[in-house]
């Protein structure tokens, strides 16, 4: 039952905050006030708690099925406007009804599974239009075994013949198109709703993990909706390559050195490594490349410090 401290990790963090300004942008396509919020929050329920901070308007549920860890969110429960339930995933969703109003869910799953495709796919086909969906899976190519792989996510690769990538970037992008394959398959051309891609990301996580935002739009309003998320720093609406998040460890005495120094939109790497007049990694290259990914992502670097309670 151990949990990692998701809301202390950085990579998490920005993959979290990103989320939270997609859901800005969705105030665009209809009124936020109309969604209910779905989490599988863990026992911390960092999710919600952002999400009341930033877009109080919206709905909150958590779902949660270990009676220990349900206990703990009740503890860590962030407002009152979270209604916490105690109860299988699947089983909820078998039950979920969308009755014409509008979701943001975030399946957060720590593994990878045939069963949360067929959980996404399930979903792809309940949700009202203009639904967000956010999926995180495991991508992590060292854990898995290339034929049995194959054997079994058979009817969600692009070409089952051929072994899984071993790199993580690679490995990542095959989850995407995964995740594509099933929501064409849930979601098929005659169909009158899509579902559009906004974001997506992979980043280490204890283990490599990626991350996806979409939206099921009408078909037709599909240009509408990629001309609005355009706006997202970091936006994928073509299934492209996802981005990476790979963070460096600064302290907050360097984050201020380097402060006035950003945004700075053309060699930042090594911008911001001449300011420090040291190495963050074994090399300059390493470091720079490090330095690089903190200048991108430097607004949605959260604080992390030590209070005595």
């Amino acid at each position: 039952m151990r949990h990692p401290p998701y809301h202390l990790r950085p990579n998490k963090a920005v993959d979290r905050l990103t989320f939270i300004e997609a859901i800005a942008l969705l105030a665009q396509v209809a009124d936020l006030s109309e969604y209910t919020y779905y989490s599988l929050g863990g026992p911390y329920l960092e999710d919600c708690r952002l999400l009341y901070e930033f877009h109080p308007q919206i709905s909150m549920v958590s779902i949660e099925e270990k009676e220990e860890i349900y206990k703990r969110q009740r503890f860590h429960l962030p407002c009152g406007m979270l209604d916490l339930k105690l109860d299988e995933f699947k089983s909820f969703l078998a039950q979920y009804e969308a009755n014409d109003r509008k979701s943001i869910f975030w399946l957060d799953y720590t593994g990878l599974e045939v069963g949360h495709f067929e959980e996404f796919k399930g979903l792809l086909g309940k949700v009202a239009a203009n639904s967000m969906i956010k999926m995180t899976l495991q991508a992590d190519p060292r854990r898995l075994k290339p034929a049995k792989f194959r054997e079994k996510f058979e009817a969600l690769m692009p070409n089952p013949s051929v072994n899984p990538p071993a790199t993580t970037l690679d490995f990542a992008y095959l989850v995407q198109q995964m995740i594509q394959i099933a929501s064409q398959q849930a979601l098929p051309g005659d169909m009158p709703h899509v579902f559009q891609p906004i974001a997506s990301f992979y980043y280490k996580d204890s283990v490599a993990m990626f991350s996806l935002i979409g939206l099921v739009c009408p078909r037709a309003e599909r240009e509408n909706v990629k001309a609005i998320f355009k706006n997202l720093q970091f936006a994928n609406l073509d299934w492209q390559q996802p981005k990476n998040i790979d963070l460096p460890i600064l302290s907050t005495k360097e984050r201020l050195r380097v402060q006035h120094l950003l945004p700075c939109k053309k060699g930042a790497g090594k911008v911001l490594r001449k300011e420090l007049g040291y190495l963050i990694d074994d090399d300059e290259e390493k470091t720079e490349m490090k330095l690089e990914q903190y200048a991108e992502f430097h607004r949605r670097f959260p604080y992390f410090m030590k209070a005595t309670p």
